[in-house]
């Protein structure tokens, strides 16, 4: 094809005569002619649309390979991961407790676990609150979202948090979470989880003796707990003899927004020290540093001892000493209530229980140490503990319970 351009005369060869026939060269002629009429630079003009096409080719190719890239984020940045890395912070923050429950309750995500977490919608997480309900299990939905919600407020704040991880941020950044869906739910009502079960006197003082019987490690943690004014058991199972200062046993208590978790210490009073110091000798003879442990090698776990606890219970309604169940939580709720009884004060009863210290008051301003206020309760209580109980009845007996 021959034409002439600003002056010039250009050719445009079609091949060779064995690979071109004469209709496919006139075709070739006749389109190159149009493109003439156009403009006379034939050879430019197919030069763009060549360049045009590769480019069109290689946006395409870069499509596939973004598309590619951003499902593998998608693939990452998961619910499921998003879940995991809320446990990891718990865990690392000390919470070891709450870090479990996580892990429990997060297989309840099953079906959105693989889904990104900045597609997860708040009617995703209301179709999994209705499973839930519907199966009557209503604490666990209120439990459920609250922990969800937490782990998303975790990625929104990491932008402006420094004490984030960094890989909450890289769920907001790279992962593309921008809002947190759990916060729009509403709570289930009627299932906020409070129990009002309070052990008698009855059951207390016996459940005190059998677990001085029993053979096994969990009584001597029931009655550590109760005579340390009502301790939590997992903060107590996590003590170690390096914890027992000056008389004193200190705990770490994580629970609730502290970032870091805050000194308890516990007077060795009365009861308290007795018990304290037959931890001591059982860890001393099994040459380990935990108080609380078995075998020396790992320490005693709360699911031991709450399963003490169920087995106590389930013999005490068999043998007529209790009507309703009772569990390991019941414990702490009993002690407070007996104390509350013998007149020690609200204030007194948070700072020996340590709960409900978060106030302006008590983060600011209040410096008491509180240490002879928590003595004259706990001597009060081991005194108590010591009389038998005002209506403790000669009837009250020991269950035996066998060893499993």
């Amino acid at each position: 094809f021959r034409y002439t351009h600003a002056g010039k005369r250009y050719q445009i060869n079609f091949g060779n005569l064995q690979s071109l026939d004469t209709p496919s060269a006139r075709r070739t002629a006749s389109s190159y002619a149009d493109i003439y009429k156009d403009t006379t630079d034939v050879s430019g003009k197919l030069q763009a649309d060549a360049h045009a096409k590769q480019a069109a080719i290689d946006a395409s190719q870069a499509r596939v390979v973004l598309d590619e890239q951003s499902r593998q984020q998608r693939d990452h940045y998961t619910l499921s991961n998003l879940m995991i890395l809320y446990v990891a912070y718990l865990t690392k923050q000390g919470k070891v407790t709450s870090a479990r429950d996580v892990t429990s309750l997060s297989q309840h995500l099953a079906p959105l676990a693989n889904k990104p977490a900045a597609e997860i919608s708040k009617r995703d997480l209301v179709s999994v609150q209705r499973t839930l309900l519907d199966a009557g299990k209503g604490r666990t939905a209120n439990k459920l979202r609250s922990f969800v919600r937490a782990a998303y407020a975790l990625v929104l704040r990491a932008e402006s948090d420094a004490t984030s991880p960094a890989a909450a941020l890289d769920f907001a950044t790279i992962g593309g979470v921008e809002s947190n869906p759990a916060a729009l739910l509403a709570v289930a009502k009627g299932f906020n989880g409070t129990r009002d079960r309070v052990l008698t006197d009855i059951e207390l003082f016996t459940l005190l003796d059998h677990a001085k019987d029993y053979p096994g490690l969990a009584g001597l943690a029931v009655r550590a707990t109760v005579f340390l004014g009502g301790q939590r058991m997992a903060q107590l199972l996590r003590s170690s003899l390096a914890d027992i200062k000056d008389g004193f046993l200190v705990l770490l208590d994580p629970k609730g927004k502290r970032d870091v978790p805050r000194r308890h210490p516990i007077p060795l009073e009365g009861m308290a020290g007795v018990v304290i110091a037959e931890a001591v000798d059982r860890a001393n003879n099994l040459k380990t540093n935990w108080l609380f442990s078995s075998a020396g090698k790992v320490r005693l776990t709360p699911d031991t001892v709450s399963k003490y606890i169920d087995d106590v219970s389930e013999e005490f309604i068999r043998s007529g000493i209790s009507t309703t169940p009772f569990n390991l939580a019941d414990l702490r709720r009993t002690v407070e209530t007996r104390l509350a009884g013998m007149e020690v004060s609200k204030e007194v009863r948070g700072y020996l229980q340590s709960h409900g210290l978060n106030g302006v008051q008590t983060r600011h301003y209040d410096r008491h140490d509180y240490e002879q206020e928590k003595r004259k309760a706990l001597r009060l209580l081991h005194s108590w503990i010591a009389s038998g109980g005002v209506n403790k009845s000669s009837t009250a007996k020991v269950v035996t319970l066998k060893r499993k």
